[in-house]
């Protein structure tokens, strides 16, 4: 911003007076005013902004988080109780199983005792 002025070989900086200081200033932030928004497009932008967000009626028909845990939990329940059923029914089965192969062990030795 400060130019140097070469008299002779004596370097001297450019005096910045306050008026200069201030002009300076001045210009800059009307670059900056330029680029910033009135209250007016503020007004047209949320306009525009309403029609394209969701309102709380729109948001009724989702389900909250509560709604979706709840859920989750009744169909873990119901899965967990499907799957104990299985679960007796497989060692109910296994047992049943023992007594039958215990039972026909011991008929096989009879059979072949009336063989011989």
């Amino acid at each position: 911003m400060f130019k140097l002025k070469i008299v002779g070989k004596v370097v001297k900086k450019a005096k910045v007076t306050l008026d200069k200081l201030a002009r300076m200033t001045a210009n800059e932030f009307f670059a900056v005013r330029k680029n910033m928004a009135t209250k007016d497009d503020l007004k047209e932008l949320s306009r525009n902004m309403v029609e394209n967000f969701t309102t709380k009626e729109d948001l009724k028909n989702f389900a909250t988080k509560d709604n979706v845990k709840e859920s989750e939990v009744k169909i873990l329940q119901a899965v967990d109780g499907i799957g104990t059923k299985f679960d007796k029914a497989e060692k109910d089965h296994a047992a049943d199983k023992l007594l039958h192969d215990r039972h026909g062990k011991w008929l096989e030795r009879l059979e072949v005792g009336i063989r011989k």
